[in-house]
């Protein structure tokens, strides 16, 4: 999965994180605030979704798209181990791409407020293993789930979502961002779910993606 050409688009992601970080740092007052304010623009609507649709759509959608999918699919293995197994082969790529640059640009952009570096670390885990599930299934679902990723994030996520709070319910992004808030108390827009919504809500996506993978992958014909 970690290709050279991939390598470099999630290093300048994290390198433009610490760069702004380090700018908002030297910008003056409220550092905490704007930093907290810049990760859940820039890290948890666009970073973490991006690299995480990068990653797990080609998990099981490579092997759909170069007609291998057969040679896993009829081996003697579970088909909720092979979703599972799909799942957390991105996910594990992507937390440390994501939570670790992200970590490092909350405690640059805030001095080292351990409020902010904690809610960075929560926020962008949460997202990552929401987002992880949510588009190895669109892998399995749809072809040229990449295009179709980008669209759900720019129409969806990063515009439908954020017209009001109907909408923002069925976004991913609304609950690792309204942690963030409740850990930082800093208001961010549309994140006004409790805590335990928070944080409960993006494990049942992950949960419930990686079962309809399950599902889909007995019920496919790979032949």
């Amino acid at each position: 999965q970690v290709t050279t050409g991939r390598l470099f688009l999630f290093g300048g992601f994290g390198l433009l994180a610490v760069v702004v970080a380090y700018a908002i740092n030297r910008g003056g007052d409220d550092t905490t605030e704007n930093t907290i304010a810049f990760i859940y623009g820039f890290g948890i609507g666009l970073m973490v979704p991006v690299i995480a649709l990068v990653l797990a759509s080609s998990a099981l959608g490579e092997l759909i798209e170069d007609e291998t999918l057969v040679y896993v699919w009829h081996r003697p293995v579970a088909r909720w181990q092979l979703a599972a197994a799909a799942w957390l082969g991105a996910a594990t790529i992507v937390l440390p791409f994501t939570v670790l640059p992200l970590v490092l640009a909350a405690a640059i952009g805030s001095g080292g407020d351990l409020t902010a570096i904690a809610a960075a670390a929560v926020g962008s885990t949460l997202a990552a293993v929401a987002y992880s599930g949510l588009f190895v299934l669109l892998g399995l679902l749809f072809r040229k789930a990449l295009i179709w990723g980008l669209i759900y994030l720019i129409v969806w996520e990063l515009f439908v979502s954020r017209a009001g709070q109907g909408a923002a319910r069925l976004s991913v992004n609304t609950y690792p961002s309204s942690v963030k808030a409740r850990m930082t108390e800093i208001e961010l827009p549309l994140a006004e779910r409790a805590m335990a919504t928070g944080i409960i809500v993006p494990i049942v996506v992950a949960v419930l993606a990686v079962a309809i993978t399950a599902w889909r992958l007995d019920h496919i014909d790979v032949a």
